[in-house]
């Protein structure tokens, strides 16, 4: 077969794809105001965020719910700078706020999920949600997210997005805009994917019914583990909204290397995604390397052109729904720097994860 004629028919299946994905995402209008007020639980857990931690802080303290049914545990990730001594002064005048220190590992846990899993040991509500410490919540973060929980809804997960302070923190946005949108078009066609971690909830009965972090081994994605475990147990149903009110922002990477580390982390946890996200990968990975090799060898140059026109309407059609549905279109100015971006990280992720040594996060080595 020529380079050609392989060159159509991944561009035909990354087209197909990207109308399936469209049509997953508009499946995923947000449901009207429910009535249901339940406890709820918010973890974070913090290692070294002394620069993060307060901004964070604010904004959890500033949610708009009844103040006597949410609770929020912030727990230190055995920090060496300053971020537990921000955590205590915010404690003192805070009643709603408990600080734990994490214990040393506990049963086969490490790192991240032995704190969080420490967090929700101490917790009361029957709603548990997370976030991360270089994260800023809106104020309706916790009613937009309850009002999700309708019927045997064990999981809502929602749509977290970079602060686009620079053209490279601009561009990362885009890449967490695409794959969560992905990930959310997959819910709705009931196959779950993945979610992120920082905007992610559940029930305490569904985390009880799974044995929680105990039970489930070691991954260095943990919240896509407890994810998979909540998910494929066939008990409880699941949720991805595009809901701007719950919208969350994080911090972008502020380095190539920094960038690196996380991409080749969340490609090793998702080393075990489902087939099907699998073969989105797949797709993906030979349309971008013939879409560059095209450029050497066997595709002619009005070909290639109408593969990058292809590419580009698509991903920008895909983009464009999380982003309208959360009034962030303007972020579409980095388009053109984040296709650039994208085809480069696709191509190069599997070699990151296959032949990159150890995965190196937060200082430390797994």
């Amino acid at each position: 077969m020529t380079a050609a004629a392989l060159f159509i028919i991944f561009g035909l299946l990354y087209a197909v794809q990207c109308v399936v994905f469209i049509i997953g995402l508009l499946r995923t209008v947000p449901k009207g105001a429910s009535p249901f007020e339940p406890t709820v639980s918010i973890i974070t857990a913090a290692r070294n965020e002394e620069a993060n931690i307060a901004a964070c802080l604010d904004s959890l303290l500033a949610i708009e719910y009844p103040p006597d049914k949410f609770e929020i545990i912030v727990v230190d990730d055995c920090s060496s700078d300053s971020t537990l001594d921000i955590l205590q002064t915010y404690s003192s005048k805070n009643e709603r706020l408990k600080i734990l220190t994490a214990k040393q590992e506990i049963d086969h846990l490490r790192g991240k999920a032995n704190a969080i899993a420490q967090g929700i040991d101490i917790s009361s509500g029957e709603i548990i949600i997370m976030t991360d410490a270089d994260c800023v919540v809106p104020q309706t973060w916790l009613r937009g997210t309850v009002s999700h929980y309708h019927d045997d809804v064990g999981v809502v997960a929602g749509l977290t997005l970079l602060q686009p302070t620079s053209l490279f923190a601009g561009m990362q946005s885009l890449d967490w805009a695409y794959i969560l949108a992905v990930a959310s078009s997959a819910m709705a066609l009931r196959n779950p994917l993945s979610c992120i971690g920082n905007n992610f909830s559940f029930r305490k009965k569904a985390y009880d019914d799974i044995g929680g972090y105990r039970n489930i081994g070691f991954s260095v994605t943990e919240d896509f583990s407890l994810f998979k475990a909540i998910t494929r147990s066939g008990r409880w149903g699941y949720r991805y909204p595009l809901d701007k009110a719950t919208l969350v922002f994080s911090k972008a990477c502020f380095s190539v290397k920094e960038l690196y580390r996380q991409k080749r982390r969340w490609g090793v946890g998702g080393k075990d995604m489902p087939l099907s996200g699998l073969s989105i990968m797949v797709v993906a990975f030979c349309f971008h390397a013939l879409l560059v090799s095209g450029l050497f060898w066997g595709v002619s140059t009005e070909l290639l052109v109408a593969g990058c026109i292809l590419k580009c309407v698509g991903d920008l059609a895909l983009l464009s729904i999380p982003l309208r549905r959360t009034e962030q279109l303007s972020q579409l100015k980095y388009f053109l720097l984040f296709e650039i971006y994208f085809v480069s990280y696709v191509l190069l992720l599997p070699f990151a994860v296959f032949l990159g040594g150890r995965v190196l996060w937060k200082g430390r080595k797994y």
